[in-house]
């Protein structure tokens, strides 16, 4: 019996949880600390790079390297450590854009040292073989230039500095198609589905780098004017992909700065028209230190309905993020934040995108160095950083018990069950009837799989049989056996079953759904690991069995 009170003590001490550490900012706001993991230095300096994170692997593209020279390799982490692989392009400023197939297309960007210029080359990289194909050239040299892809798999690009600008189509098939024209052309546009065959193109400045105002322009060539983007500008330098905006259909978000205090806010673009995203409370001004805040970057993780605003400390460099819960804002509420705040190391953060990860994680991996005290965007491109860091901030869990909880607590129950039956058979007491143990466990594996389908755990992006068990104090091996040994595969093959079911159900019932927002909808991590485990399920790719099912 006592071993029995320390387990439920353990049970109750656990379902408690913990609390991460604040303060109160200058202008009332709590702001919370990370904890900051810092990786193995990458292999090279860079800048003006992408990075991508396929499920929990992290890859740095292209940039340019210190001396603002480009540097034509990609590096991917895996195994505690960086690994370089050849690139035909650095791609400085260039454009990305996520394939339906889970590789990802590059073009265009600066052709010689120090920024200058554009130019044509393109190329695909797979992350499954981590290599890069070369498919051709542009219509036209490009840099500064932005891509959209479309729902049947072709690639709109855009977008051009200091030169003529068009729209162009690419296609894996036929490669590239010009377009009509665009002028004045711009300059690291926004290029967002406004509806099912009408798209439209705004930024922080044209192709000249003037500010374009309120101008937004659609592909069919119509203008319209957006009075809310004279009031509020557009951050320049932060790219973005679409995919990572987007909160429900033809809905984005869009980080913006007013033209006349500096405050930072969000927009919200619905089917083409703007109006500000309606917060709680404004973003702060001030840091927990009192100095000011720069903001810039957004990422959507819609599963979860939360948003990641990036921002640094402008005195400290000390960087920070708004997790900003959105889900009220869909009936009429507004978006609540919570602020989490890291200090700089001594050689201090360099200024890049962050990139999400599973679980409310954020990575900085590279980027270019900053004189404190100026905005971010004032930066130096002669000094780059290998650096590379994790942000851990708490878990992105929707309301209700956590998983880890769930899991957790079925575990320990069932230990519970299996003690209480070897203690009464080593007790001096007359034997009971003989308890089937193996019947206790099936018992035990169906009341899991309910909990898993009734709550649809399955969809979080954050579903790691690693972070059940670090939450138990114990190992995953411990956690994995029992799985398997009730359902004859591992944990991880079981939450697949179930997201390919789920994803299956979309499919039918959503056809028009972009299989992007599929993945995202059914709990995968990335686009590569979605097809990927849709054809090892089904031994189709989802095209095929959605044709299969018509």
């Amino acid at each position: 019996m006592r071993r029995l009170l320390v387990i439920f003590a353990l049970m109750s001490a656990l379902a408690a949880g913990c609390k991460m550490p604040g303060q109160a900012g200058h202008d009332g706001s709590e702001w919370r600390e990370m904890t900051v993991e810092r990786l193995p230095d990458m292999n090279s300096p860079r800048g003006s790079h992408r990075t991508l994170a396929f499920g929990e692997e992290i890859v740095v593209l292209g940039g340019h390297t210190d001396g603002f020279k480009p540097i034509e390799t990609s590096e991917y982490y895996a195994d505690g450590a960086w690994h370089t692989v050849p690139m035909f392009y650095s791609h400085i400023n260039g454009f990305a854009a996520p394939l339906q197939d889970g590789r990802v297309l590059l073009g265009g960007g600066s052709e010689q040292d120090f920024g200058i210029g554009q130019s044509w080359g393109t190329e695909v990289y797979d992350p499954a073989a981590h290599a890069f194909t070369a498919v051709g050239i542009m219509t036209r040299k490009r840099a500064m230039s932005s891509a959209l892809t479309l729902p049947d798999g072709r690639v709109l690009i855009l977008g051009n500095w200091r030169a003529d600008d068009s729209w162009e189509i690419w296609t894996p098939e036929g490669g590239f198609v010009p377009g009509g024209a665009l002028s004045p052309g711009w300059g690291e546009p926004y290029v967002l589905p406004a509806g099912p065959d009408d798209y439209i193109i705004f930024g922080p400045w044209d192709s000249l780098g003037e500010s374009p105002g309120g101008r937004v322009d659609h592909l069919d060539g119509t203008v319209e004017d957006a009075p809310l983007l004279e009031e509020w500008a557009l951050l320049p330098f932060y790219y973005h992909f679409p995919e990572h905006l987007q909160i429900a259909d033809y809905t984005y978000l869009i980080p913006a700065v007013s033209r006349t205090t500096g405050e930072g806010t969000i927009l919200k673009v619905a089917s083409g028209k703007f109006s500000l995203l309606e917060l709680e409370e404004p973003l702060p001004a001030t840091g927990p230190k009192g100095h000011p805040i720069s903001w810039g970057q957004i990422q959507v993780d819609r599963p979860a309905r939360l948003a990641w605003v990036q921002g640094y400390d402008m005195v400290s460099g000390g960087i920070c993020f708004a997790r900003i819960a959105y889900d009220a804002t869909f009936d009429g509420g507004k978006a609540s934040a919570t602020y989490f705040y890291a200090d700089p190391p001594e050689d201090g953060f360099p200024v890049t995108s962050a990139r999400l990860l599973p679980g409310g994680r954020l990575v900085l991996a590279g980027g270019t160095d900053w004189k404190k005290g100026t905005s971010p965007l004032l930066v130096d491109n002669f000094k780059n950083f290998a650096t590379a860091y994790v942000f851990h901030t708490e878990q992105a869990r929707k309301a209700g018990i956590p998983l880890w909880v769930i899991l957790g607590s079925l575990i320990l129950v069932g230990g519970c069950i299996l003690l209480i039956v070897r203690s009464s058979r080593n007790s001096n007491e007359q034997p009971e009837a003989p308890v089937d143990e193996s019947k206790l466990n099936r018992n035990l594996m169906e009341q899991m799989n309910a909990l898993i389908e009734e709550k649809e755990l399955f969809r979080r992006k954050d579903l790691r049989i690693t972070d059940v068990a670090s939450e138990l104090a114990t190992n995953k091996t411990y956690v994995s056996a029992f799985v398997n040994n009730m359902s004859g595969e591992s944990f991880t093959t079981l939450i697949t079953r179930y997201r390919v079911q789920y994803a299956q159900k979309l499919l039918q019932e959503h056809p028009e759904m972009l299989l992007d927002d599929i993945a995202d909808q059914s709990g995968f991590s990335s686009r590569t690991t979605f097809f990927r485990s849709f054809k090892a399920v089904t031994g189709m790719t989802p095209q095929e069995w959605k044709k299969s099912v018509r």
